[in-house]
């Protein structure tokens, strides 16, 4: 395995140790910033990790000194650490150069991870029957409360409005309003309806002009039956058919 690179970076041995045992290699490079001396060390090729990788890597060179700041890369592949001494720096480089190996012990995670990991994420993706139907049964409760408050509040706001809420009983006979409209059954709908027609049919012959209207039409109506029973009459008389009682 390369130990070193042309680009300057210099291998330095890492044994983690998470459960199991395995060596990794992290590559050091100096990193200044300009116009000003740096203390900062640009580190490459970082493993992943399952816990906080800003957190691994500072607790690692914390072993070579103090440690100021990680700046981790987005990728998480690669992290800036600015030491509180610029010796510091160079005494992780010198490590790295003698291939010192750096020993980083690891606690286990709480979740699985690994392929492990995935198997658990995966069965929890099918959770079996009685998981789901306590799903199903909670869903539903909570569904029934929310249509039970909405309802109260309808009702409530009617109150409020002047409406009076019959409630029907179940097996128990339903109230007519006289027209076979049963009042327990009657949707509100229904039942503004209903009372618009009533007013409607109510109001009919409110005016005196429909009054007068009407008493005119039944008239004409009287004096044309009149007419149509003397023609009658007369075409009988002349058919000799007439025969007075």
């Amino acid at each position: 395995m390369v130990k070193e690179s042309s680009d300057g970076f210099t291998a330095l041995p890492l044994q983690i140790t998470q459960g199991i045992t395995y060596q990794r290699y992290l590559y050091l490079k100096q990193h200044e910033a300009e116009g000003a001396k740096s203390s900062g060390l640009f580190v490459a090729g970082v493993p992943f990790f399952h816990h906080d990788t800003r957190g691994v890597l500072q607790e690692l060179f914390e072993g070579f000194g103090p440690v100021r700041d990680v700046v981790l890369h987005p990728s998480k592949s690669s992290a800036v650490v600015v030491f509180e001494k610029p010796g510091t720096r160079q005494k992780v480089l010198d490590a790295a150069q003698a291939k010192q190996l750096v020993q980083l012990k690891l606690q286990e995670p709480e979740r699985a991870y690994g392929l492990k990991g995935l198997v658990e994420a995966h069965k929890a993706c099918f959770p079996g029957n009685a998981v789901l139907r306590k799903r199903l049964d909670d869903w539903t409760e909570e569904f029934e409360d929310e249509e039970a408050r909405k309802r109260r509040e309808a009702a409530a706001a009617q109150e409020e409005q002047g409406w009076t809420v019959v409630k029907r009983r179940g097996g128990g006979r339903k109230s007519s309003d006289g027209q076979g409209a049963a009042v327990g059954g009657v949707a509100l709908a229904a039942a503004q309806a209903i009372a618009a027609g009533k007013k409607e049919k109510h109001l009919t012959n409110f005016y005196r002009f429909q009054q007068k209207e009407k008493r005119r039409s039944e008239l004409m109506d009287l004096r044309e039956k009149f007419a149509e029973d003397k023609r009658r009459i007369a075409e009988m008389k002349a058919a000799r058919k007439f025969k007075p009682v």
